[in-house]
């Protein structure tokens, strides 16, 4: 199960590989030292600049949300269940999986 909480973006940036030495990393740096050097590949996505707090069901998220969560799922080989959309304890929606 995953969580993941959105507010207002023009685009997203997703870290997808991380590089040190120039040799590609299979894993999130283990120490500080080599995370301060690596390099970061990232994968921008478009945003959607839309308050999405009031919000009570995945249909109702703006496509471009959906399109996050969808990448999201395909990069991690893992179904997203619940999606926050805001601080309160009832904003979170329940994706079908």
């Amino acid at each position: 199960m995953w969580l993941v909480r959105f507010n207002s973006f023009k685009e997203i940036k997703i870290g997808v590989s991380y590089s040190y030495n120039g040799k590609k990393l299979t894993s999130f740096p283990e120490d500080l030292y080599k995370l301060g050097k690596v390099e970061v590949e990232y994968v921008t996505l478009p945003g959607w600049e839309a308050d999405i707090t009031k919000i009570k069901t995945y249909e109702e998220l703006p496509e471009n949300a959906k399109k996050y969560l969808k990448f999201i799922e395909d990069f991690v080989e893992t179904p997203i269940q619940w999606v926050g959309t805001g601080p309160a304890r009832d904003s979170m929606l329940e994706k079908a999986i």
